[in-house]
């Protein structure tokens, strides 16, 4: 019996410990990794539950900038994206993972999309991975940012 209650305590004080850490800190400015013409940048500031993301991207057809603020664990934002479409996305964590749960409307269309950051172990790199869902089919993208110095 003693021996049971030992482990039983031993795993509830590793499951507090686990739940307990805290939150990644995506504060910087990131540069996306990839071989094209389109260049992006991220600046992000998080403070507690507010998380500024200010993103510029570059093309042969000129830059363009977006900034939006999020409440982590709050309501949707609501913003027009750089494509022109209006965004509905709200922000909460899942571990250490910030998940992005986006409605777009596009044409009179909703796409569903979920996007959910990570950082590597080092920190030096954001992970993007991307699900969207148009036309009933799903799609899936990863994009990696590197961290300026």
């Amino acid at each position: 019996m003693r021996k049971a209650s030992a482990l039983a305590f031993l795993f509830l004080s590793l499951l507090i410990t686990a739940n307990g850490q805290a939150p990644a800190d995506f504060t910087g400015h990131w540069s996306r990794q990839r071989d094209s013409g389109t260049q992006r940048h991220l600046e992000i500031e998080q403070n507690g539950r507010s998380l500024r993301v200010k993103t510029q991207e570059t093309n042969p057809e000129g830059t363009r900038h977006i900034e939006v603020t999020y409440e982590i664990g709050g309501p949707a934002t609501t913003y027009t994206g750089l494509d022109g479409d209006e965004f509905h996305s709200s922000v909460h964590w899942d571990g250490k993972s910030l998940v992005f749960e986006i409605l777009e409307h596009e044409n009179g269309s909703q796409i569903p999309q979920k996007v959910v950051w990570t950082l590597s172990e080092d920190s030096s790199t954001l992970r993007a991975d991307r699900s969207l869902t148009k036309t009933g089919q799903t799609k899936h993208s990863l994009t990696e940012y590197v961290r300026e110095h």
